[in-house]
Formats: C-alpha cells, structure tokens, sequence
C-alpha cells in the first residue's frame, strides 16, 4: 500500500479545520472510517482534554486533593486516574455494612486517615504508580492505618 491510497484528508468536528490522517485498512473500510468517525484535530484534543482534567481537579479539590506536579500529560492522566481510584473508595464505602455506629465511627476514620495520606501524595508520577489499585487494596491500606493509628 502506498502512502497516497493510505493518507486522507478529514475535517475536525469542533474548529472544521482540514488535516490528515493515515489509516491501514483496505481502500473501502478506510473510506468508510473517513466517514463515520468523529475526527477532532491535535489542538481541539489538547483542549479538550485540558477541560476534563481542570473539571476533575475542581472536583477532587472539594474533597481536599491538591494539584498535581509533573508533565502536562502526566498530570492529566493522574488525576483521572486519582478521580477512579476515588470512585472505588466510594463504592467501597457504599458496599460495607456496619452492626453498630461505633463500627461505623471506625471506618470513617479508617478512610479519612488514607485521605489524609493520599492528599499529600502531589506528585502525578505517584498515582500513575499506583493506577492498578484495587478495592481490596485500597481496604488494605485503610485498615493498616487504622491499626497504626489505634496501636493494634
């Protein structure tokens, strides 16, 4: 295939700029892909994205997270991944089933002590790092803590 049947020439859906794009399927599903999708340019997609990250971080920055440090990408992508990782614990803590208020008292201060040591973590290599976190991880973590904190 050569580069001129694989090069076309799209439209971004947001400013209607022209720019092309290379794809390598067959002549006929390429023409196709042209047509359906949703083309946006590089300078519509850094917006965007720039938009998304700023509406998460005003969000995570009511619950007391602070900016992020690191690459413009970096920092893009650990706060969408601090935004899912703060989900799980939301999930968690909606999932658990308490037999008293005492109980309850504990898991909440359980889960304020890892907010705690999560919102000192600024660095957006540090969520990057730890983007596979799971539920249990995450019930782990705020147990330990809540052991050290208790001296048990």
């Amino acid at each position: 295939m050569t580069d001129d049947i694989s090069t076309y020439e799209v439209k971004c859906r947001t400013c209607r700029a022209k720019f092309k794009v290379q794809l390598f399927d067959s002549h006929d599903r390429n023409l196709f892909v042209v047509d359906k999708k949703d083309w946006y340019c590089d300078d519509c997609k850094k917006a965007y994205f720039s938009d998304q990250t700023l509406k998460l971080l005003k969000e995570q920055m009511t619950q007391g997270f602070h900016d992020l440090t690191g690459t413009e990408k970096m920092v893009s992508w650990a706060v969408k991944i601090r935004g899912e990782i703060l989900n799980k614990v939301d999930y968690l803590k909606k999932s658990l089933r308490f037999k008293n208020e005492e109980e309850k008292k504990q898991s909440d201060k359980a889960f304020e002590s890892l907010f705690s040591e999560w919102r000192e973590k600024t660095e957006a290599k540090w969520w990057i790092d730890n983007r596979k976190m799971t539920v249990r991880d995450i019930s782990k973590r705020a147990a330990e803590l809540e052991a050290l904190k208790t001296g048990k």
